[in-house]
C-alpha cells in the first residue's frame, strides 16, 4: 500500500465532480461553487442536466491520467445508485461500481484524494433488528443483490489497493436537490402527505438511517480540508424505525399513515460517531420536522407538483 498523503486546505480547491448532474451531485455542485472551489463536472447525462452545467459528457472511466492529474480531489457520485438499477443491469453495476472505478482510481496521481459514495445498506440485516453499525463492524460479504455486492467489493479493494481514499457509507439520502429523486423514502413520504394527505408506510419495524443532503455536504466539505485520515466513514443524520419516520412526518403535515404491510427491504442503523467528531457544529441538528418543512418549501419554490393539497399550499402544524 502506498504511503498516506496529507493535504492542505489550499490544495483542495481543484475538484472533479463525477456524476455532478445527478441527485447528489447537483446538490454538491451548488455548494462547491458557492464556497469558491474550482469545479469540473463529468457526467454522461443519464438523469439529464437540469442546471445546464458545462460538463465533460463521457464515461468517467475514459478519462486519462494526464487530465486527472490537474485535480486535487475527485468526488465520485456516479454509480449504479439504486438496487433496482443494479438488479436490472448486474454486469453494469459490477463494472461501474467496482471494476471501472478501481481502474479509474489507480490513474489518479499521488496526492489526489478520492471521495466516493459507498452505502450503509452493507450493514443490512434480514430480521429488521439491525444494531447500530460502525465502520469496523462489517464482517461478512453481502449477498442481497448486485448493488451491495459491487459496493462491498470496491470498499474491500480500496482498503487494500488504494491509500488516499474516503469511502462514505451513506444512509438513505434525502432532501431537495435540483435533480430531485422523489421516490426516496423521506422525499416520497413528504410529497405524499402534501399531495394526498397520506403517508404510505411499509415495513414498520425495519430500521433505517436517513442522510440529509446538507449533512452530506458538511462531511464532504470537511474532507476537502484534507486532514482527515483516509478510510471508511458512516454518514447519516437521523436513525429510527420506518414506523417512527412515517408518524413523525405525518404529524408535521397533519396527514394519515396508511400501513401497507411488509415486503423485502433493508434494515440498518449507522453509528455516525466519526462523522460527528469530524464535522462537529457544521452538522445540522437532527430536527426531523424542520427537515420536512425545508424539503417541502424547497420543492414548492422549485414548482414541484407534489406540494399542493386540496387546492392550497400545505401548511405544517
Amino acid at each position: 500500500m502506498q504511503p498516506q498523503t496529507v493535504h492542505s486546505a489550499a490544495r483542495a480547491s481543484r475538484v472533479l465532480l463525477v456524476g455532478g448532474c445527478g441527485y447528489v451531485g447537483s446538490h454538491l455542485h451548488r455548494h462547491l461553487v458557492k464556497d469558491g472551489f474550482k469545479v469540473s463536472v463529468c457526467d454522461r447525462g443519464d438523469r439529464g442536466n437540469p442546471q445546464s452545467l458545462d460538463v465533460i459528457g463521457q464515461d468517467y472511466a475514459l478519462l486519462e491520467a494526464d487530465f486527472l492529474a490537474g485535480f486535487d480531489t475527485v468526488l465520485w457520485f456516479a454509480g449504479h445508485s439504486s438496487v433496482g438499477r443494479a438488479v436490472q443491469d448486474p454486469s453494469g453495476a459490477l463494472a461501474n461500481n467496482c471494476l471501472n472505478l478501481l481502474s479509474f482510481a489507480r490513474k489518479l496521481a499521488p496526492g489526489t484524494r478520492l471521495v466516493y459514495a459507498s452505502t450503509g445498506s452493507l450493514y443490512s440485516t434480514a430480521d429488521n433488528q439491525a444494531p447500530p453499525a460502525d465502520e469496523r463492524s462489517l464482517a461478512r460479504v453481502p449477498s442481497q443483490n448486485a448493488y451491495d455486492i459491487s459496493k462491498f467489493a470496491f470498499d474491500y479493494l480500496a482498503e487494500h489497493f488504494l491509500s488516499d481514499f474516503h469511502a462514505l457509507r451513506l444512509g438513505t439520502v434525502s432532501g431537495w436537490s435540483p435533480n430531485l429523486r422523489d421516490e426516496l423514502v423521506f422525499n416520497a413520504m413528504n410529497l405524499s402527505a402534501a399531495r394526498a394527505g397520506v403517508v404510505r408506510l411499509r415495513n414498520r419495524h425495519a430500521r433505517r438511517t436517513i442522510l440529509f443532503l446538507d449533512d452530506l455536504w458538511s462531511m464532504v466539505r470537511r474532507l476537502l480540508e484534507g486532514d482527515a485520515a483516509p478510510g471508511v466513514c458512516n454518514v447519516g443524520s437521523w436513525s429510527g424505525s420506518m414506523g417512527q419516520l412515517a408518524q413523525e412526518i405525518a404529524a408535521v403535515w397533519d396527514a394519515e399513515v396508511v400501513d401497507e404491510g411488509d415486503s423485502p427491504t433493508y434494515s440498518f442503523e449507522l453509528d455516525t460517531s466519526r462523522m460527528r467528531h469530524l464535522c462537529g457544529a457544521a452538522l445540522h441538528t437532527c430536527d426531523l420536522a424542520a427537515q420536512c418543512r425545508s424539503f417541502v418549501s424547497a420543492c414548492e419554490a422549485a414548482g414541484h407538483p407534489g406540494v399542493v393539497r386540496r387546492g392550497q399550499t400545505l401548511q405544517p402544524r
